[in-house]
């Protein structure tokens, strides 16, 4: 009778234990299935079904649910904004400067020619500038000159009006010979509007000429 008492109890004991484990074994499996299925549905049941320290630490520095962003400085450095440099605009210069630049060149004095004493006839010199002057003229061709008969102070006011004349006449003929066509005006001075007043050779050298004026047409 006793051990059959005892059979009994062994077998019972052994079918709770078996129980226990059945129950056990079908726990683990919800829970497996739990974690392996669909997503959670929420920032909280993403964070919570994250495993491992790493997930931890991350939740404790961001718990606005967001990522932190990189490549900020938590001390950034003070920026120096400087300055930029003055904007630098060409000018473009206007029709009526570069037709007051034209007149100025227009009006460009002409070599003065010069002669010898109680002389009108052109030296060597005289003629070199003279051609000179007509590449001046070719560009403004329709300039008006005007030559000037000019003498030292020797001699008398009527004698050094004529002598004048004639060396403004011999310049312009000589203008004329070199294909010059610009209308051409002289007039004398004699000895008067001296540029030179000194009692000298030099002097007077300075006063024996023919003095050229281009005038632009208005």
């Amino acid at each position: 009778m006793m051990n059959h008492c005892q059979h009994a109890m062994r077998w019972a004991a052994t079918a709770g234990l078996l129980g226990t484990l059945v129950l056990g074994g079908c726990a683990t499996k919800s829970a497996v299935a739990t974690t392996s299925g669909a997503e959670p549905s929420s920032p909280t049941a993403q964070t919570h079904a994250k495993i491992g320290p790493g997930a931890m630490a991350q939740t404790n520095e961001n718990p606005g649910g967001s990522e932190a962003l990189k490549g900020f400085s938590r001390n950034p450095v003070e920026e120096q904004v400087t300055q930029p440099a003055p904007m630098v605009v060409a000018k473009v210069e206007q029709p009526e400067s570069l037709a007051r630049k034209a007149s100025e060149a227009a009006m460009k004095p002409l070599t003065d020619i010069y002669f010898a004493f109680d002389r009108w006839g052109l030296s060597a010199d005289g003629k070199k500038n003279l051609a000179e002057n007509a590449d001046l003229l070719r560009q403004h061709h329709d300039a008006k000159l005007l030559i000037e008969g000019y003498c030292d102070e020797r001699g008398s006011l009527e004698y050094n009006l004529v002598l004048g004349e004639k060396r403004a006449q011999e310049t312009s003929r000589y203008l004329l010979a070199l294909g010059i066509k610009n209308p051409v005006s002289v007039t004398s001075y004699g000895k008067e509007r001296q540029v030179c007043t000194e009692p000298n050779e030099s002097c007077y050298w300075k006063n024996r000429r023919a003095h050229l004026i281009l005038e632009e047409n208005k």
